[in-house]
Order: C-alpha cells, then sequence, then structure tokens
C-alpha cells in the first residue's frame, strides 16, 4: 500500500518543500530509501523501525520503499524520521491516508518513540505557510521557533503514539497561536530588564576611541583599534551591540533563521532580540569562517550579519583568512559552492578589529619597545592596503592613565554612555532612513559611487582639501570614497545637512594611523 506525507529539506537558508513516499508489499523483508540521501537520512530506518516497535505499533515482516521527492536535491539532516514513520504506518493502515494529507511534519525519533527538536525548523514553518499548508507538526522542543510565523496552525508533539492520535482524531491537538507568542515575549523582557548590560560608561578614557566608535556604528562603518595591550580595544569591541540601534522584525526574522539553520538557535528562545557579537579564535579555518563543509553551514561571517564580526588580534589570523573577507565585505553575502550545489548566505556584518601597533604591543614608546623599524613594518604588513582600505575607521587606543581608573567620579555630562552615544546614533540612523527611503540600502557604508556623487557633494573649499589629501597620501579611489561616505556619517551625527571642511577632517583623521 502507497501513502505520502509533506516534508521539507533545508537548502541554505530557505526550506524546500519535499514529500516523503512510502510503499509497503509482500515479499522478502527489506527497507529501501532513495532519493539523493545523506547518511544521517539513510539511518534513519533504524531508528523508525526501533521507534514504532517501542510505540506498541506491530508491523508484520514487510518489502518497505521509501523515496523522498525530488530526487535532484540533497536531502540531510534528522528531521526526515517522523514523516518516514508516518508514511510507514499510514502504508499499514494504522493511520488514515485521508488525514495524513492534511499535515506538514517534522522531526527526529528517538529509540523509545520520542520526537526530538531539530535544527532549521523556522525557514520549513515559513515554507508550509507560502506553500498554504493549515497544520504543522513540530517537536515540542521548537515551539517558540514555530510560533514566529503567523497564520498557520502549529501542531507540538512529544512522542511517535501521541502525534498518531492526533492524526487519527483520537487525541485532541494543542494547537498553538500567536497570543502564546506574546505571553512568551513579555516574559523575556521583564527577565531582561534585570540583567546590567556592558556600558561605554565603564571604559575609562578613550573618549576619542570612544567617539570613532559611535561614527562606525551609526553609518555600519568598518573600524580598526591600534594600541597597547590593556588600552581597552576588547572592552570597547564588546560594547558595541548595545549601542546599536533595535533590529526590525525583518533583522530579527533573518538572524532567526541563520541561528536556527546553524542549530545554535537556544531552546525556547523564540525571536531573536540581540544583534550578533561573533569573536572567533585566530586558529578558525576558512570553512569555518566563511561557511561550507560537507554540507554547507552557515560560517562566522553568516552569523554576524546584522550585527559585530570582531577579530582580536587580526595579525594573527592566517593571511588567506583576513583577504577571504574582501569579497563579502563589499558584497554583503557570500557564496559557498560545492559539486552540485550552491548556497548563498548574508554576510550583512559589521567588521571590527584590534591589533597592537608592533609585536610587544608597546611602539612608538622607545624605552619598553625593542622592535626593529623592519620588524614592526613586516607586522603592520600582515594586514595588506586593500583590507587596509576596507576599514572606514582607523583609531589608536592610548594607555590608560592612572587618574583615570584610580579615582572614582561621578558621571559627568560629557561622559559617553551607551545611553547618549545611541541617541544620538539613532538621530543619524534617521536621517539615513529618510535619505535612503527609495532604494535598497540603509547605512552610509552602503553608498555606491553614484550614491556618494548624489549624497557627499563638495564645495569649493572641501574640494580643495580632499584633493591636498589624495594627492599627498597617494589615496585609492576606494579609499577616497570611504572618506566621503565617513564625513556624510559625521555630519549626520551633526545633524548637518552638507558635508563641511571639519567633517572630512575628522574622517581622514581616521584613516590608518600606519601611514
Amino acid at each position: 500500500m502507497y501513502s505520502c506525507i509533506k516534508s521539507a529539506s533545508v537548502y541554505g537558508l530557505e526550506a524546500i518543500l519535499v514529500e516523503v513516499e512510502t510503499d509497503v508489499s509482500d515479499g522478502l523483508p527489506d527497507f529501501n530509501m532513495s532519493g539523493l540521501l545523506s547518511s544521517e537520512v539513510k539511518e534513519a530506518k533504524e531508528r523508525i523501525k526501533v521507534a514504532i516497535k517501542n510505540s506498541n505499533f506491530k508491523l508484520l515482516p514487510q518489502r518497505v520503499v521509501v523515496n523522498i521527492s525530488p530526487a535532484d536535491i540533497r536531502k540531510d539532516g534528522t528531521g526526515f524520521d517522523l514523516p518516514i514513520a508516518l508514511g510507514l504506518l499510514a502504508a499499514n493502515n494504522l493511520i488514515t491516508n485521508e488525514s495524513l494529507g492534511e499535515y506538514f511534519c517534522i522531526g527526529e525519533l528517538g529509540l523509545d518513540g520520542s520526537i526530538k527538536g531539530v535544527k532549521g525548523i523556522l525557514p520549513c514553518v515559513l515554507m508550509a505557510q507560502k506553500a498554504g499548508i493549515k497544520n504543522v507538526i513540530i517537536p515540542k522542543a521548537n515551539k517558540e521557533e514555530a510560533l514566529i510565523v503567523e497564520d498557520i496552525n502549529v501542531i507540538t508533539v512529544s512522542n511517535l503514539k501521541e502525534c498518531v492520535n492526533i492524526i487519527n482524531g483520537k487525541l485532541e491537538a494543542s494547537s498553538l497561536n500567536l497570543n502564546s507568542l506574546d505571553t512568551f515575549s513579555k516574559s523575556q523582557i521583564i527577565e531582561e530588564k534585570d540583567i546590567k548590560t556592558p556600558d561605554f560608561s565603564d571604559v575609562r578614557g578613550q573618549n576619542s576611541a570612544k567617539r570613532a566608535t559611535m561614527i562606525a556604528v551609526a553609518g555600519m562603518h568598518n573600524i580598526m583599534y591600534m594600541g597597547p595591550p590593556g588600552s581597552g580595544k576588547t572592552m570597547l569591541a564588546s560594547r558595541i551591540p548595545y549601542i546599536m540601534p533595535d533590529m526590525t522584525k525583518e533583522e530579527r526574522l533573518e538572524v532567526t533563521k541563520i541561528e536556527s539553520v546553524a542549530g545554535i538557535l537556544k531552546e525556547g528562545s523564540g525571536l531573536v532580540k540581540k544583534r550578533p557579537f561573533r569573536n572567533p579564535y585566530h586558529n578558525i579555518t576558512l570553512n569555518a569562517l566563511m561557511g561550507g563543509g560537507a554540507f554547507a553551514k552557515p560560517g562566522e561571517i553568516t552569523l554576524a550579519s546584522k550585527g559585530v564580526l570582531f577579530l582580536d588580534e587580526i595579525t594573527e589570523f592566517n593571511s588567506n583568512i583576513i583577504e577571504s573577507l574582501r569579497s563579502p565585505i563589499e558584497d554583503r553575502k557570500v557564496k559557498v559552492t560545492r559539486l552540485n550545489y550552491s548556497y548563498d548566505y548574508p554576510a550583512d556584518f559589521m567588521l571590527v578589529a584590534a591589533m597592537n601597533p608592533c609585536k610587544c604591543g608597546y611602539y612608538p614608546d622607545r624605552t619598553r619597545c625593542k622592535c626593529r623599524e623592519v620588524d614592526i613594518r613586516r607586522y603592520i604588513g600582515k594586514i595588506s592596503n586593500p583590507i587596509w582600505d576596507r576599514f572606514d575607521i582607523c583609531i589608536k587606543t592610548n594607555e590608560i592613565k592612572f587618574k583615570d581608573i584610580a579615582y572614582e567620579t561621578e558621571m559627568d555630562e560629557n561622559v559617553l554612555s551607551n545611553k547618549k552615544m545611541k541617541e544620538m546614533i539613532l538621530r543619524a540612523r534617521k536621517a539615513q532612513l529618510e535619505r535612503f527611503k527609495d532604494t535598497n540600502i540603509n547605512f552610509n557604508s552602503q553608498m555606491n559611487s553614484e550614491m556618494v556623487k548624489k549624497y557627499c557633494q563638495l564645495k569649493d573649499r572641501e574640494k580643495e582639501l580632499m584633493e591636498r589629501f589624495y594627492e599627498k597620501k597617494h589615496l585609492t579611489a576606494r579609499a577616497y570614497t570611504r572618506i566621503l561616505k565617513t564625513a556624510r556619517t559625521i555630519a549626520d551625527l551633526e545633524g548637518e545637512k552638507d558635508i563641511n571642511w571639519s567633517h572630512i577632517s575628522e574622517s581622514f583623521s581616521y584613516r590608518r594611523v600606519n601611514e
């Protein structure tokens, strides 16, 4: 007898509707599976047979053929366990075929018949919604993730027997809806209010570095911190997500999809609220950074999308790793290609890096730095000119003075805190949203050459200043446009319509400190 049930296969960050077809017949006992399946899916037959037995369903010895179509798309993961088991039970008349056709399901089976959570639930449920499917059966562990999707009936199950009884109408389904999501979100917000977040007011001194950070966040410019050990480079970088504007609903949905597919979405978290902050170690591999592997998965640059990718001690990273960032920084996406398929992953991140000025970290203080000039140039030279050009802002962090850390004083109005910085950033972001409302970009750093000409027009005095800078420092065309983009952001922070010479001067001061 034949049965068919709908499920999904995750492809990149999206899901594709698949049909799990099952046929049982007389003959020598056998269990064959087809449909371009990974080893994870092929191993499901052993889990399924034991799970069915331990759920008190009795099957006669028979020949079983399972096909997951379309057969030209590779399937991997453990989410096909549940649809295959239901299809097998339906083919043996233990589930009515008419009822089975009304459901979409996904889930991993334990040997005791329990249904475990799987990765990529959110894109699967979104796909089911677009396909017009009304009833979705998922593991209970993934319920908050599925609740994000509107106008769909989400049914959570904890074991195979419960799932069968629901489909056969013997047990009423405990459907979930958006009201459950609202209650969940409110409880999360109450808990988060009690958590003290890191504040820029905790960073002693470094006022110029704080202002440079604020400018970088306002326009989503890449920033490099250079300074001796202990000067606060990591503290500055780690606080950046807390002054970034809150994510829009679309951004939160994209970040949640990424974390769902990557399998790092925390159970019970629902829609992600905090912007990502990824801080990979310097021994990271190219596949781990860019995405890939035997079954392509999002890399660190995709996990940092809509947030921050922080490369601490960037000179310790392999040069191939650093150079591989060129295209993703410009294109805001990365293509992972394998033999028969390719995935497009988002890479819309703010790049933040930190480094020492030399190997020992104390140059130009010659009382402590014993590095030779040639060694210093070689150390700085680990970062190529094309990579330097992609940092709009480079700021030097100075050593913290004794008076900055020894004397506790009340915060005065000149100290930059998260609240003050975020207020100024939101003002600059508002100006950018108005400027780019009819385009597909949101930030000054994303402007193309035509937009730079339109929105970064200079008067005669400013043109002369830019010409002097260009000729004296032998700037590239990319460096020239990035100076203008940063100047545009500074003007937005100051509430100025036009770019003036002070904005250009400040923007140029953030050029690489070793020039």
